[in-house]
């Protein structure tokens, strides 16, 4: 172990002494996040590419520490944990990067979030890891700060609703509740746009956005994602709020819509 992680764990250890804690993904004590889930997190591996008809850079799949860390963040006030995300999300950052070719820096939008969110939330999550993203952390060895002007030009129209446990349609629908707001168009017309978000499931969210910003007059040339979820069947989630339906053998088990997998032919 070297001397700069030696001295983070002693930190951690004396903490831990005067604020219990236990780590957000595996349970383990005197950690948020235990050296062992914080490796697997930072484990490198091929950006994902989802086929949602546009080019599209996603660090992973919304599963183990990475969806664990995302949630306590946007849910559970874990702001912290802002800067081991942002370090993950500037990798699929910087391969969208190579898509500009524009002689002026790209612009970045973040996906809106809804007002009544934000202000029960008292911070927008996305801001936070695209400010550790661009940056870079010095420990990571991250140094040099991408060189991008960040506009807030989406806003979220009203009647829009959260996306969990919506059929696809509806999220479509929903989604396509998204504007550019007036004071950004001057600002996005013309330039070529990278658009972020935490994390995408059918893509409906960011290809409204895309569209929104394309009507402004902008050029979105590649779409960003900290995870990417696997894509649910929302009809059989709430057919499953009161049965449960199963596929065999290897198939799906949905349980008061939580998805389980198979390998084999159930007990």
């Amino acid at each position: 172990m070297d001397l700069p992680l030696l001295l983070r764990e002693l930190r951690l250890d004396l903490l831990a002494l005067v604020w219990p804690t236990a780590c957000v993904c595996c349970g383990q004590p005197d950690r948020d996040c235990c050296l062992p889930c914080l490796v697997e997190l930072q484990r490198p591996g091929p950006l994902l590419h989802p086929g949602i008809g546009a080019p599209c850079f996603v660090r992973g799949v919304y599963d183990g520490p990475l969806r664990a860390l995302l949630v306590a963040l946007k849910h559970g006030g874990r702001t912290g944990f802002a800067r081991q995300l942002g370090a993950e999300l500037r990798v699929p950052l910087l391969a969208a990067l190579s898509h500009c070719g524009g002689p002026a820096a790209p612009v970045i939008v973040a996906a809106p979030s809804r007002r009544s969110r934000t202000r029960r939330r008292g911070y927008r999550h996305l801001d936070l890891l695209l400010d550790v993203a661009l940056r870079g952390d010095r420990r990571a060895g991250a140094r040099e700060r991408i060189a991008a002007l960040r506009v807030p030009a989406l806003r979220a129209t009203r009647r829009r609703r959260g996306q969990v446990g919506l059929a696809p349609d509806e999220r479509a629908r929903n989604a396509a509740r998204v504007a550019v707001r007036s004071a950004a168009r001057a600002v996005v017309r013309g330039r070529e746009v990278i658009l972020v978000d935490d994390v995408i499931t059918t893509g409906a969210t960011v290809l409204a956005a895309r569209d929104a910003l394309e009507e402004a007059g902008a050029r979105v040339v590649a779409i960003v994602a900290l995870c990417v979820a696997e894509l649910r069947d929302t009809r059989d989630e709430r057919v499953a709020a009161t049965r449960v339906e199963t596929e065999t053998p290897g198939g799906v088990e949905f349980r008061k819509g939580v998805m389980v997998r198979h390998t084999g032919p159930p007990a």
